[in-house]
């Protein structure tokens, strides 16, 4: 027979009371009392909340505990049987759940504009449609063998990206289904063993520095076709063309970061691709037709950033750029490609451009246009030595670059 009545559970002031085999009444300072049952179980002692009075009676209370103390007998801790109650009954993330994490995570890690927008799409319904919206635990080897299928031979270079994502997604959710929900994955259904074992080989290796280019003898006549279009688009790639700067460092310039008098960009590490490798930022000459399109942008400025996108406080999306390109070229493309694949130019080969013409048409030294492409130049040992950028050098090369341009 328990020790308290409901009339001493009402009336009872502060402090812990009893009611017999572990069951206690907790009354804090404010007077909520709230019932735990204190007990042994496993060779340590642990408290177990049975909720708050008046909602949970003391009758309620006794059979609670009552209940728990059944389980101890049986050789279960209470607790833990609750915890895992509690799991079983939350609802089942799905791919799509668990890709959205991924995604977060992996943009959070990136600064590159390309990079988050890849990761968004591979993840999301132009690849991963099929298996989206299913429990994450019930998708197998063969539905991602199906997902998979239609870009594993047509493309390769989205294959090698998009296999390590999904992947990803299911190591995620392996710890987030034991931890959260109880439940065990015995494997990841995106295994290459399973894939290899139904016919897949690892696809192609993809091509590094190829992007699609101009022969620089072309070079005049797209920046004519390019300043007839106008806009903050156009105004972009020509500026990115004339610094010979990559994409990012370019859609995500402010105005800050710009010295005019003294005709000098310098590109914050945070932008730049090989910021681990640098102490500090790229300083980039401005040529005269660079400075005019500056000063343009700022005769109409809405923003921090150099060149606005259409959504209030971001910078132009990479998009943009993209589907100027494909404007310029009409459909099906025809006058802008690259002669050696046939393919649509894209904004960043123009650098491979640059670096042609540098070569091919200019006497400067190979360590100036190394410096002018943003690349690291010499040993380690020559670069800790090395007090100099060759700024002034480098204006002479854009100078040149920039006069092709407008011929």
């Amino acid at each position: 027979m328990g020790r308290l009545t409901d009339r001493a559970v009402r009336a009872a002031s502060e402090g812990r009371h009893g009611d017999g085999d572990g069951l206690h009444l907790i009354v804090t300072a404010t007077g909520r009392r709230n019932w735990l049952l204190r007990y042994q179980a496993g060779g340590r002692r642990r408290d177990m909340g049975l909720g708050t009075y008046p909602a949970v009676s003391l009758a309620d209370a006794r059979d609670a505990a009552a209940s728990a103390r059944r389980q101890i007998a049986q050789g279960e801790d209470p607790i833990d049987a609750r915890g895992a109650a509690r799991k079983a009954a939350r609802p089942v993330p799905t791919f799509n759940d668990v890709a959205q994490l991924v995604v977060a995570e992996a943009q959070k890690k990136s600064t590159n504009a390309k990079v988050r927008y890849q990761w968004n799409r591979h993840l999301g319904p132009a690849y991963c449609a099929s298996i989206l919206d299913r429990p994450v635990n019930e998708i197998t080897a063969m539905d991602i063998a199906v997902m998979l299928r239609p870009v594993w031979q047509e493309k390769p270079e989205v294959a090698r990206k998009l296999y390590p994502a999904v992947r990803r997604v299911f190591e995620h959710a392996r710890i987030m289904l034991r931890d959260e929900h109880g439940i065990v994955m015995a494997q990841n259904p995106a295994h290459w063993d399973d894939l290899k074992a139904m016919g897949f080989a690892a696809p192609q290796k993809l091509t590094r520095g190829a992007h699609p280019s101009l022969p620089h003898s072309q070079l005049p006549a797209f920046i004519q076709a390019l300043r007839q279009r106008g806009g903050v688009a156009s105004f972009a790639l020509e500026f990115l063309i004339l610094t010979n700067v990559r994409t990012d460092a370019v859609l995500k310039a402010k105005w800050t970061e710009f010295d005019l008098n003294a005709m000098v960009w310098t590109v914050p590490l945070a932008n730049l691709k090989d910021r681990k490798h640098r102490r500090e930022g790229f300083r980039v000459p401005l040529t005269d037709r660079s400075l005019e399109i500056l000063r343009q942008m700022q005769e109409v400025r809405t923003s921090d950033y150099v060149f606005p996108g259409l959504a209030a406080g971001k910078p132009l999306s990479n998009m943009a750029l993209l589907t100027l390109i494909k404007r310029m070229n009409g459909n099906p493309p025809g006058k802008w490609l690259d002669p050696a694949s046939g393919r649509r130019i894209t904004a960043h080969g123009f650098r491979a451009t640059f670096r042609t013409w540098a070569e091919e048409a200019t006497g400067f030294p190979h360590a100036v246009i190394e410096q002018a492409m943003g690349h690291q130049v010499g040993s380690e040992v020559e670069r800790a030595y090395r007090r100099t950028d060759v700024l002034e050098k480098r204006r002479e090369l854009m100078t040149g670059w920039a006069s092709l341009a407008t011929e």
